[in-house]
Formats: structure tokens, C-alpha cells, sequence
């Protein structure tokens, strides 16, 4: 399988082009980024250790508007 070139012009960048269309390594790399090598910088500490697991559910369903009565409003 042959590998298509990157386009790193502004042509073809987001920040600089709506209409633009990069493939994700192109993005990736337009963006400085590339895989994740510790996967323990992808834990988050968000929540108390004290608190259930029942309250965090509950706050997410919150923040996602599952409570509302009315949830395509």
C-alpha cells in the first residue's frame, strides 16, 4: 500500500482553512501531537476518593441533562 504525502501547508489546516480536510496524522502532526506513551497521564482527578461510585453516576447523569424532564429541550 503506498503512503499519500502530508500536506503540513496551511491549505490544508483547519486553523487556517474551514474547508479544509486533513487526515488525522495530518492533524496529529499539524497539531505537535502524536501517541500516548504512559497511559497513566491519561488518569484523571476529578473526583474524591471518599465519594461512592453512585454519586459520581448520579453527577454525571446531571452534567449530561439526564435529569432534565425534557431532554431535547
Amino acid at each position: 500500500m503506498e503512503r499519500l504525502p502530508m500536506d503540513l501547508s496551511k491549505s490544508n489546516d483547519p486553523r487556517y482553512n474551514f474547508y479544509a480536510n486533513p487526515t488525522f496524522e495530518e492533524l496529529a502532526a499539524q497539531q505537535g501531537k502524536g501517541p500516548v506513551k504512559d497511559p497513566l497521564t491519561l488518569i484523571g482527578d476529578f473526583w474524591p476518593d471518599d465519594e461512592p461510585v453512585e454519586d459520581f453516576l448520579a453527577a454525571l447523569h446531571a452534567w449530561r441533562g439526564h435529569n432534565k424532564p425534557d431532554r431535547a429541550a
